[in-house]
């Protein structure tokens, strides 16, 4: 019966850190992401982000503006953004992790016939849970350019 009460305790003991263990990172997060957009899965894009996700673009006059509310709209938007660009592929330069933000640098090449990628930076601010609830994105002005 001691082997049984001690067993139960060590179980019990060790399901917080199992929980743990299987929470997805800030950094996994954002390697999901640019999976995703490199396997044209708007599905398991969004899967990273909070229901009331806000994605802010930086805009010319220096503030940010609100393009993106809500998970159906973001599905929307990266749906159609991957239909108008079948061929985009994304890489991660950088990551920096601090505090409840993701800081990432990446390269976005839109067609397989642009040599140097565009840069991308997007600030992810997380939820208590772990999932994104908003991104401020700032992008080279050039980027939907075609070349």
């Amino acid at each position: 019966m001691k082997k049984i009460k001690f067993l139960i305790l060590v179980v019990i003991a060790l399901l917080p850190m199992l929980s743990i263990s299987q929470e997805v990172s800030k950094s996994d997060r954002a390697r999901n992401i640019v999976k995703a957009v490199n396997e044209k899965d708007a599905k398991l894009y969004v899967e990273n982000f909070n229901n009331d996700i806000k994605v802010y673009m930086y805009g010319e006059d220096g503030n940010f503006i609100l393009k993106v509310d809500g998970i159906e709209a973001l599905y929307k938007n990266r749906s159609a953004h991957l239909k108008k660009h079948p061929h985009v592929r994304n890489e991660i330069q950088h990551l920096a992790e601090i505090d409840n933000r993701l800081i990432m640098h990446d390269k976005v090449w839109l067609t397989p016939n642009k040599k140097e990628g565009s840069s991308v930076v997007e600030i992810f601010t997380f939820d208590d849970i772990g999932k994104i609830i908003r991104v401020d994105v700032i992008q080279q002005s050039n980027l939907f350019e075609e070349n």
